[in-house]
């Protein structure tokens, strides 16, 4: 090593010292004359010369390259997906692009060499495929060949604003529409949507090989909701949303596979009633109706029908049923009829022991802005002679009420008695 590195030493400064003479003859061309000069360094001219000579060749070799040899190339650079020598090979609009802008174009032809195959039959056949073409570029001593590629026109649409999309190296919020000019391939597109309720993301391959519109559709759920009660808020995930159960329709996106819950909310007079909860991140269409039915309705229906029944009892035992309140005067008739009994001597006294109102088989609906409910109520009764009270029959009725809630107060609008 120590040997070898000295001669090569030894060689360069030989070198040097041999054209630092030729330098200084050059130089001195005046006094030694072109003759001599010429003869001096001729060997340094032929080098020269030859050098520039296989130089010019290997250009040559270089640059002009077959039709052939080129679509040999482009078939290989397909093949391997060799970005750096395809790169050689294609133009866009004249001009070269990054190797990385190949990729879309080598998803196209990944893993399938029959439409390489084709691809280069049909170049090789006509001198133009699709959008490959194939041109030549004359120069003066250089006849090159190249592949021209056409771009074809991409246009994203939605109907849903502000989407931030990620296509192959260009990122962009979606509003309504956007417009680029690629080259032919399969491309990756990645979008995201914030919503109140989490991001929607997706992430698809789209096949781009013409002018094309792509209309970006978020992947989420839409929901139409149904309801007893469609003034009623709508709350999700425990949120005032803003909206009324009505305008639920068609309703998101909504993320998928998450847990979102929605529920109603409304005021009652008696107070604000909650539906139940329902998931719908997986749900299109559902049902969610409120009970109106609470703690405080039941004493509300139950004072009001015990002073409805109270007052029948008090207009019995004073033979005027003008006495019965909380009702309609069909019913105040209908009632007095029921209960009374028509006696030729002494009067009845009525006294009344027990009501009860069955709520488990009673009714209560929203309808035509009106609160009614159907109830089913039974009470227990004596009948006697003011001269005899000590001799009581005892009575047991049940009847069907049907009322309607009116300034605060439930008035019964319907009576119908029941056989037990």
């Amino acid at each position: 090593m120590a040997k070898g590195t000295i001669m090569f030493k030894n060689m360069a400064n030989k070198f040097k010292v041999y054209l630092e003479c030729k330098i200084s003859d050059i130089k001195n061309i005046k006094e030694l004359g072109i003759i001599e000069v010429l003869n001096r360094t001729k060997v340094i001219i032929i080098s020269l010369i030859s050098f520039m000579m296989i130089f010019g060749f290997i250009l040559f070799n270089a640059i002009n390259i077959s039709e052939e040899e080129m679509l040999e190339d482009l078939k290989k650079s397909l093949i391997t997906e060799n970005s750096f020598k395809i790169a050689k090979i294609i133009r866009v609009r004249d001009e070269k692009i990054s190797e990385s802008e190949f990729k879309p174009l080598f998803n196209y032809y990944s893993g399938n060499e029959d439409k390489i195959k084709k691809l280069i039959n049909e170049l090789r056949k006509n001198g133009e495929y699709g959008n490959f073409e194939i041109k030549s570029k004359q120069g003066l001593f250089y006849k090159r060949y190249y592949i021209a590629l056409d771009t074809v026109e991409v246009e994203f649409t939605t109907n849903t604003k502000d989407i931030k999309v990620e296509f192959e190296d260009k990122k962009f919020n979606l509003q309504d529409v956007a417009q680029f000019d690629v080259i032919p391939g399969i491309y990756n597109v990645k979008y995201t949507y914030e919503t109140q309720f989490g991001d929607i993301c997706n992430d698809i391959n789209i096949s781009i090989l013409e002018d094309k519109k792509v209309e970006l559709k978020i992947d989420g759920n839409y929901v139409t909701l149904y309801s007893n009660f469609d003034d009623a808020k709508v709350l999700i995930n425990n949120e005032n949303t803003g909206l009324l159960a009505k305008e639920i329709k068609n309703f998101g996106p909504i993320p998928k596979e998450k847990d979102i819950v929605i529920k109603l909310q409304r005021e009652f007079p008696w107070g604000t009633i909650e539906s139940d909860e329902e998931n719908i991140s997986n749900q299109e269409y559902i049902k969610l109706d409120i009970s109106m039915v609470n703690d405080e309705l039941i004493n509300i229906v139950s004072k009001d029908i015990n002073g409805f029944y109270e007052s029948v009892f008090e207009g019995l035992n004073k033979r005027n049923k003008e006495n019965i309140i909380n009702c309609t005067d069909s019913v105040r008739d209908s009632v007095y009829n029921y209960i009374n009994e028509k006696t030729l001597l002494f009067s009845n006294n009525y006294e009344i022991a027990d009501m009860n109102v069955e709520i488990e088989k009673s009714d209560f609906k929203y309808e035509d802005n009106k609160y009614k409910a159907s109830l089913v109520t039974k009470i227990n009764y004596s009948v006697y002679k003011k001269i005899l009270p000590f001799v009581k029959n005892s009575n047991e009725s049940s009847f069907i009420l049907n009322l309607e809630y009116e300034d605060g107060t439930f008035i019964i609008k319907g009576i119908q008695k029941v056989d037990i």
